[in-house]
Parts: C-alpha cells; sequence; structure tokens
C-alpha cells in the first residue's frame, strides 16, 4: 500500500515537473517571437558600430581584410553572420586561420593569422610553417624559399628530412637549395653551393654523414664547390667538378 501511494506520488511529481518544463518553454517561445515582432533584433534596433580587425599583417593589410569583410557587416549585433564573416576572411589567399568575436553591444572583432611560408611545393604550391599547402598567386616568385618535391601523400616525410638535412649542413655553411623525392623513392637535392648531391633509396643519413666528414678535404684544393656528387654506392662517393663536365660533356645523376 505505502509502495503504490509513493510510486503513484512520484508520478504525479513527474507530471507535474513536465508540465512546468513544457510551460517554460512555451512562454520562451512567445517571448522570442514577441522580441522578433517588436524588433528587437533588427538590423537598425542594434546595428554594428565597430569593427575591429587584429593580426600581424604581413602579405595583407588591415584595409584589405575591412574591405573584404564589409558587405557582412549589414545586420544587427543579434543577427550578424559569424560563420560568414569567417569564411569572408578565410578567402583572401594569404589567410590561414580566423578568430570571430562579438563585443557587447555593438562591436565585432576579426583576429586573422597569415599563413608563414617556410618552402616551395612543387609547382604553385608553398608549405607554412604548420605544415599546411596553400596557393597564392605570386608563389612561385617568392624568393629565398627552397623548393621541396615528391608526392602530396609523402609531404610530411619531406618536410621532415630537408629540416634533418639542413641540420647537418649549417655547421659547414651550406643550406638545401632544392630536395626531391621522385616516384622510385630516391633522394636527391641541391645545396645553395650548386652542388647536386644523389643520396639514394636506403641509408641516406649514413651516405649524407660519409660526404660531410669528407667535406673539407674535398674542398681544400678546390677553387670552386663540386657540379654533381653521387652516394650512391657501397664504400665511397663520385665527385664531378665543373671543368671535368666541361671536358666530356657527361653528367652525374643516371639511376643506379
Amino acid at each position: 500500500m505505502n509502495r503504490y501511494e509513493e510510486s503513484g506520488f512520484r508520478h504525479a511529481r513527474g507530471f507535474a515537473s513536465g508540465m512546468l518544463a513544457v510551460t517554460v518553454l512555451f512562454l520562451g517561445s512567445i517571448a522570442g517571437i514577441a522580441w522578433v515582432g517588436m524588433g528587437v533584433v533588427a538590423p537598425d534596433r542594434w546595428p554594428i558600430r565597430w569593427l575591429e580587425v587584429n593580426g600581424e599583417f604581413q602579405r595583407i593589410s588591415a584595409e584589405q581584410l575591412r574591405a573584404q569583410l564589409s558587405p557582412e557587416m549589414d545586420s544587427s549585433f543579434f543577427t550578424v553572420d559569424m560563420k560568414g564573416l569567417k569564411l569572408a576572411a578565410k578567402r583572401l589567399s594569404w589567410v590561414e586561420s580566423v578568430k570571430v568575436q562579438k563585443m557587447w553591444p555593438d562591436t565585432v572583432t576579426v583576429t586573422v593569422e597569415e599563413f608563414q611560408p617556410v618552402a616551395h611545393w612543387n609547382s604553385g604550391e608553398l608549405v607554412s610553417n604548420e605544415g599546411n599547402t596553400f596557393q597564392v598567386p605570386e608563389a612561385d616568385e617568392l624568393q629565398g624559399l627552397p623548393w621541396l618535391h615528391g608526392p602530396d601523400a609523402r609531404l610530411e616525410d619531406v618536410l621532415s628530412t630537408w629540416v634533418g638535412i639542413n641540420e647537418v649542413l649549417t655547421p659547414l655553411g651550406l643550406e638545401v637549395a632544392e630536395l626531391t623525392l621522385d616516384e622510385r623513392g630516391s633522394w636527391s637535392l641541391e645545396m645553395n653551393s650548386g652542388t647536386r648531391v644523389y643520396l639514394g633509396r636506403n641509408s641516406t643519413e649514413e651516405r649524407l654523414e660519409r660526404l660531410l666528414s669528407s667535406w673539407d678535404a674535398l674542398m681544400e684544393e678546390q677553387e670552386v664547390p663540386p657540379q654533381g656528387i653521387d652516394l650512391r654506392y657501397t664504400n665511397g662517393f663520385a665527385v664531378a667538378w665543373p671543368q671535368e663536365l666541361e671536358e666530356d660533356g657527361r653528367g652525374l645523376g643516371a639511376p643506379l
């Protein structure tokens, strides 16, 4: 008997709570409709008066960003399209990330981060310091960046190899000007000295160390750096000097 009464009480209490929730939702909907009907969220009632743009502007200007966003600003504080603002900003080719915020009662702030290019990637693309590829109209015209080539699926491998090789070249005053991973999985590079180096597919780190340990001795009696170096040998390596290539008309780089 007591158990039944307690159960009935719970049902009654649950029913009352449910009715209260429905009532609150209903009243909230009515209030929302009233706000719209009264024009509370209309663009001319709470207009956006201030647009703040932030970022370290190097490739684009604050004026460019403002002009890009202005068509999205004809709305109220409540109806401004935050997603639309973000998409509009990202249509600028140098913009990598966008953060949009509203500040009561009449301000929108847009903060952008630009791509920071570290290398060219294949033809017409760049790689950012975050490891993302992107395209800009003037990509091939940018100077001072190394050229990296390889299958798109191997971008991460090419980047890590480029960083690793540069670390061992830097003490010699050298750096990678171009690095290529071909379809056969074979590596080759060109240093800023103009020397082309063929590393092959296997044991690339050991082969490069072999060259670097001999670099000072190699350059002792030479006025110019080698034209090409082939490290694809089990022991030792082949070196071609510019004058030798001119005399016999041959070069390094045949597949092994």
